[in-house]
């Protein structure tokens, strides 16, 4: 998004519109919606102007306007269809910093009108950067329909008890809370539904229970303890959030999150949320584990809702159980809440199957570093088992041992020709996919070129047909074989060198 969506008041200098067309008076509506005057720079008027000037709602003024003119006006809209004359208007109002807008010439604009949604004292602004204007009338279409049509009159009775809450309820959760429960229950119903009255009655019940639930909560305050929500905020793609996730972002208080989280994630988030990284990267951690518990219990024992927001699913490669044992041992509450993993979005990605009925009756998860990060534990995984081809295994944080990992697996007897697929940043618009096989991957892994994160596939299913576009690193069919004897050797030698 190149612009940034703001609100102007329109109440002390009216806005001014050079034209006085019927492109001008179309601009001279939308601004009436909150100006209640309008001035029209032009020689003429055309009848629906006229009309409005009749009416008081235009003020018609010289046209051709200078810098005097143009000067202290909360925005310019030059329409009068003359390139240049709405090319100098725009060059004045852009000099004095003056917001300016010229209909179908985003290069002379600082600004772009949106779609509207009127609710009196509630607008709903909807923009396409000026590139799909008529998306933009769509989506106002559908929003017409869901926001009900006296929701301005719920804000402005919600704004007549706004000083009384500012008042008497501290800024913050206790706010936020009464603010819910309002706008979501009865008070808020009967506003809606048009009976003012009982709408004031139960705004300020709330208002009062509200009150008094702060002053008990501050006489308990040293006991209350807050909570932590484990999240997993999946692979990348934001739309992959669940909607539990979402609504636990929007609870937070304070969100200690992952450098993998993926962009656009955080946006759910409150603005008023506290956010901490705690990112971790092999060889460089910059926060400790240790220390991520610490703060875990430190926030949550100062009474927040705590979001641990993990890359993936908290509990597949993730330190969630960790994390989950030292917030159980200093008493605070934890509710896990799972996110879509690597392995799985990664699949739907490419449309490959974990498992399929025909190549693939299980699936085996590894982590490409072990507890003790020496490289990959093997430990208690039967290799041998699973190279009958009818398995897969999914590697995860393999990059730099993925050779290791495969040289292994031949020689537990999987078959040099095994299909590998391995898939960088699955989900993410920077997603690459690169085929290839078992013997290649042990005898020469950086030909891959790959890049953290990403997770590799081993198993007749890698080498079924991908969605999408594919980068191949493959020798010659039955290469892989030969090479078997000399990939013995390789393991043989690291484990000799340890």
């Amino acid at each position: 998004m190149r612009s940034f969506p703001v609100f102007l008041r329109v109440d002390g200098r009216p806005p001014l519109v050079v034209g006085g067309g019927e492109l001008a008076g179309i601009k001279t509506r939308l601004l009436l919606k909150r100006a209640a005057v309008v001035e029209v720079s032009a020689a003429t008027l055309d009848d629906e102007l006229a009309r409005l000037e009749a009416a008081g709602q235009v003020r018609q003024v010289e046209p051709e306007p200078g810098i005097d003119q143009v000067r202290g006006r909360p925005l310019v809209i030059s329409a009068t269809e003359d390139d240049a004359e709405d090319a100098r208007v725009s060059a004045i109002a852009r000099a004095l910093g003056v917001p300016v807008n010229v209909p179908d010439r985003p290069e002379l604009c600082t600004f772009a009108l949106a779609a509207i949604v009127d609710r009196d004292e509630v607008t709903v602004a909807i923009g396409t950067e000026g590139l799909a204007p008529v998306l933009a009338q769509r989506l106002r279409a559908t929003m017409e329909r869901e926001l009900h049509p006296r929701l301005g009159n719920l804000a402005r009775l919600a704004g007549t008890f706004r000083d009384r809450v500012a008042a008497e309820l501290p800024e913050g959760a206790a706010r936020r809370t009464l603010w819910d429960r309002i706008f979501g229950g009865a008070a808020g119903q009967a506003a809606l539904d048009g009976d003012e009255a009982e709408a004031e009655r139960l705004f300020g019940a709330e208002i009062d229970a509200a009150v008094a639930g702060e002053q008990e909560s501050k006489e308990q305050e040293s006991k209350r303890l807050g909570r932590v929500l484990m999240v997993g905020a999946g692979p990348g793609d934001p739309d992959l959030l669940t909607l539990k996730a979402v609504r636990a972002l929007k609870a937070a208080d304070v969100i200690l999150y992952d450098g993998l989280v993926g962009e656009g994630v955080l946006e759910h988030a409150r603005r008023e949320a506290v956010l901490i990284p705690v990112a971790k990267s092999k060889g460089a951690h910059s926060v400790a584990q240790a220390d991520i518990n610490g703060l875990m219990v430190e926030h949550a024992r100062q009474g927040h809702t705590v979001v641990r927001l993990k890359g993936g699913d908290p509990f597949v490669f993730g330190r969630g159980g960790e994390e989950l044992e030292a917030l159980r041992e200093a008493g605070i509450s934890v509710e896990v809440v799972s996110g879509i993993t690597a392995a799985v979005a990664a699949s739907a990605s490419v449309q490959i199957p974990l498992t399929h009925r025909d190549h693939s009756h299980s699936v085996t998860f590894l982590s490409g570093h072990a507890a003790k990060g020496v490289g990959p534990d093997f430990e208690g995984i039967d290799l041998a088992s699973l190279a009958g081809g009818e398995n897969t295994l999914v590697l995860y944080m393999g990059v730099s041992v993925c050779g290791e990992v495969a040289a292994k697996l031949i020689d537990a007897g999987w078959s040099p020709d095994t299909p590998v697929l391995a898939v960088e940043n699955a989900s993410r618009t920077n997603e690459r996919r690169v085929a290839s096989r078992l013997s290649t991957v042990a005898a020469t892994p950086e030909r891959l070129k790959l890049k953290s994160p990403a997770v590799l596939f081993f198993g007749e299913v890698a080498g079924l047909e991908a969605e999408g576009l594919v980068d191949r690193v493959l020798d010659e069919p039955g290469l892989g074989a030969m090479l078997q004897d000399g990939l013995k050797h390789i393991m043989l030698r690291r484990v000799a060198n340890g």
